[in-house]
């Protein structure tokens, strides 16, 4: 329990002698680009293999072997080679696009022991269709590209023990949860909006508070006459609906069940929302949460996001 927790210490202990402290578990993580040069003479070499280069991870050395089968598999061996060594340590391998350079990953192992000394397998096995590799990788210059990422677990971490607060444990705030549920069961809901085919419930002072423009629009001068059913135009229903949760939650909605063009599309109208109904914040958030995974994923994307991000900053 971290020295700053608050908690009822146990019947007819003293909180005075009661003292805390913390165990923390540290992940390493690197990842090795792997060129391949001259494909086709290594195709049909069975069982041979070629070697990177070592490189260092979390204070050990690992290389990747490639080695091109039997038909119509070949395969790939990530592998410790730090003499006397025992890691904890899991692997993430992917192929390179011969298009576009981003990278698919298509395996990974569960944290386990690698060993040099006996205890355990010195490394782990990937295994790739040669016709899926040829088709996805291997350019015409007759060389591919993998990545790996070795993620390395250190031992935990204990800070020294010091004396625990006493008192109650606060829970921590719950303010979006009940603005959500105020959002998904429409108790109270004041104006209805439809967007497409689909139509949804909401709080005008809700929105009021975090839009200007909703504010406006519901409540100013420009105001609609029905303000109590409003047409959107130009938006998807699945948009209207991540902005709404936005701004009930102040958290965007989970993109997990998109796949990676789905999300940049998702991406994109959420900016275009943002800068229409003045959310700067929300512009903020896309571009801070999905700026990790636009690197790699979608450069283009995360142009437009630091383009817009900085459009809200100047204003």
């Amino acid at each position: 329990m971290p020295s700053n927790s608050t908690f009822l210490p146990p019947p007819g202990c003293a909180p005075e002698s009661t003292t805390s402290s913390t165990s923390a578990v540290e992940t390493v993580e690197g990842t090795h680009i792997f060129h391949i040069s001259g494909y086709s003479l290594l195709r049909d070499l069975g069982d041979d293999c070629v070697q990177s280069g070592t490189f260092s991870v979390g204070g050990y050395d690992w290389c990747i072997w490639f080695s091109s089968g039997i038909d119509p598999d070949c395969s790939f061996h990530t592998k410790l080679v730090s003499d006397d060594a025992d890691v904890r340590a899991s692997f993430t391998f992917g192929l390179v696009s011969k298009n576009n350079g981003l990278t698919s990953w298509c395996g990974a192992t569960t944290p386990i022991v690698f060993s040099t000394t006996g205890r355990g397998p010195s490394g782990a096995h990937f295994i790739a269709e040669k016709r899926k590799l040829e088709a996805f990788s291997v350019h015409r210059s007759d060389r591919f590209t993998v990545a790996c990422t070795v993620s390395v677990i250190k031992d935990a971490v204990v800070s020294s023990a010091s004396k625990a607060v006493s008192g109650v444990e606060v829970p921590p705030p719950d303010l979006p949860l009940c603005f959500r549920r105020l959002l998904e069961e429409g108790v109270g809901a004041d104006v209805k909006f439809s967007v497409g085919k689909e139509t949804f419930s909401a709080h005008r002072i809700v929105l009021a508070t975090r839009s200007p423009v909703f504010k406006a629009e519901l409540y100013g001068s420009m105001r609609e006459e029905r303000t109590r059913h409003v047409a959107i135009e130009d938006m998807q229903p699945a948009v209207f609906k991540a902005l709404l949760h936005f701004i009930y939650t102040d958290s965007l909605h989970s993109m997990d069940a998109l796949d990676i063009l789905e999300k940049n599309e998702m991406i994109r109208h959420l900016l275009v929302a943002a800068d229409r109904y003045g959310m700067e914040r929300l512009g903020d958030v896309v571009a801070s949460e999905e700026f990790v995974d636009l690197k790699t994923t979608c450069p283009s994307v995360l142009v437009e996001v630091l383009e817009r991000s900085s459009k809200f900053t100047r204003t």
